[in-house]
């Protein structure tokens, strides 16, 4: 007998997919120099994720907006310490492109939806935000998205801590939105 997966796990695995397919999209965009349309598939995975998820839109397009400016902010620092540099973007730019800023959109509708089974495990976020953060970004160095700095073992180094810190930042920013919505109106 075949059982049908639940409307959860459904979708986690629709959230999953989708963000993959925003991820390796602005990467192939931010690598081919459609900077500007890079990020296009990461907004409507954002505007999707808010549609489907109506009772409670408003508390997950603060999530989403708060993982966005922790993203920013260990963007800039791996930008700032020399750790990457992103194709497009000028010499000295500080600021990540438009289409890195989408994808950490995207990246905000995983804590409630593919990734919600790490909620309260902080150990586990640290460790896969440490090895699969660098990963992530070792493969869109390989696709021609982004050069990483020198030596490649330090700013992977770099790019491992600010993941292994990012994780439970973002679990925290989801679990006070969670608690927010609990919370009796005043």
């Amino acid at each position: 007998m075949i059982t049908r997966p639940s409307p959860a796990t459904l979708h986690a695995v629709v959230n999953f997919a989708l963000f993959q397919l925003a991820w390796f999209a602005a990467i192939m965009g931010g690598a081919s120099g459609y900077g500007g349309l890079a990020g296009l598939p990461a907004v409507a995975v954002v505007m999707l994720h808010l549609g489907l998820n109506r009772l409670s839109w408003r508390g997950e397009a603060w999530l989403i907006l708060g993982v966005t400016l922790l993203g920013l902010v260990v963007e800039t620092a791996f930008i700032t310490l020399g750790a990457l540099h992103y194709a497009g973007s000028d010499t000295g730019a500080m600021l990540p492109p438009l289409w890195i800023s989408a994808l950490w959109l995207a990246f905000g509708t995983l804590p409630n939806g593919s990734l919600h089974w790490l909620k309260g495990k902080m150990l586990l976020q640290i460790g896969l935000g440490a090895v699969l953060g660098p990963l992530s970004y070792v493969a869109g160095v390989r696709l021609g998205a982004a050069v990483m700095g020198e030596p490649e073992w330090l700013s992977i180094g770099v790019i491992a801590t600010g993941w292994g810190l990012a994780m439970p930042i973002m679990f925290r920013l989801a679990r006070r939105r969670g608690e927010a919505l609990q919370s009796p109106a005043p």
